[in-house]
């Protein structure tokens, strides 16, 4: 498996041109580009119109996305690996918990996107077990993150009910008591 340093990608990320950012930025040519440079070719008009639609967040993040997919080491993995990580559901899932602009300006957010476009192309972070590089991922990610809030919040739901239920219950003993005095 390929090693990639971390700090490398998140310094890429760091240093995204500010037209990557830009909401009124073709996507479906950045992307184009970006396979091209991979050794694939041009994308089809069925394939673009794929990288117009969707949400602004998604569409954002595909850009940034695509800038830090230029690093060589990430572009050898070739263009369909590529593509296949710019509509996987994981990105499309993290666009929509994360600000795209996050993932330049927050040290968090870089390390996050570089982690998991690493993990969607089966590189591993430089000098790192696999171990280690599954702890760091854990610790940054959004989408982990937000499944453990879910479940948070469902259980506090689910122990307000049981809390209801046994002060109704309560209520209930108290008032049967009063009435047989």
């Amino acid at each position: 498996m390929t090693e990639v340093p971390v700090a490398r990608l998140t310094r890429r990320l760091a240093d995204t041109p500010p037209d990557f950012l830009a909401e009124d930025a073709v996507v479906a040519a950045v992307v184009g580009d970006l396979l091209l440079m991979a050794g694939g070719s041009a994308l089809r008009a069925d394939e673009a119109v794929r990288f117009e639609s969707g949400t602004p967040n998604w569409r954002r993040t595909v850009l940034v996305t695509c800038w830090l997919l230029a690093d060589p080491a990430l572009l050898a993995r070739g263009p369909m690996v590529l593509s296949a990580w710019l509509t996987a559901p994981d990105l499309v899932t993290l666009s929509a918990l994360v600000d795209p602009l996050k993932f330049v300006r927050d040290p968090d957010r870089r390390e996050e996107l570089a982690r998991v476009t690493m993990r969607a192309l089966a590189l591993a972070p430089a000098a790192e077990t696999p171990e280690q590089a599954t702890d760091r991922l854990s610790t940054v990610d959004s989408a982990r993150r937000h499944e453990v809030l879910l479940a948070a919040k469902v259980a506090e739901e689910r122990a307000a009910t049981v809390r209801k239920a046994m002060e109704e219950q309560r209520a209930r003993e108290a008032a049967a008591r009063y009435s047989q005095v």
